[in-house]
């Protein structure tokens, strides 16, 4: 399974990055993991108070 999650810069929105998440398993295992890494991805968030580069 695969996501590209993107996100806006909040100080120059025309920047943008593009993060890659992968959830690498076997078939067999796809089924009891899947909801966990939906569930991961879902909590993922921009840190807002991290200072801009």
């Amino acid at each position: 399974m695969q996501v590209h999650l993107s996100m806006l810069d909040a100080v120059d929105p025309r920047k943008l990055s593009v993060i890659p998440l992968v959830l690498t398993v076997t078939p067999s295992q796809h089924p009891a993991v899947q909801d966990d890494f939906r569930d991961f991805v879902r909590t993922l968030r921009p840190d807002v108070g991290a200072a801009s580069a």
